[in-house]
């Protein structure tokens, strides 16, 4: 019974507290599980914008 009480008191404490959910503050993002191709979350991923590395890259 005293194994059992250990137990059920050491699942309890590797239990996740809290449960966040995916934010962010950028204009477009996308989330994809890079296996499967799959998209997990996205926010305004048809707007076409202009890549930040290669707009530096033209301006150099």
């Amino acid at each position: 019974m005293k194994k059992l009480g250990i137990l059920l008191l050491t699942t309890i404490f590797l239990l996740p507290s809290s449960v966040q959910a995916i934010g962010t503050s950028a204009t477009s993002s996308i989330l994809m599980d890079m296996d499967s191709g799959r998209i997990i979350y996205e926010n305004n991923i048809h707007e076409v914008r202009s890549v930040a590395s290669i707009s530096n890259i033209m301006t150099t």
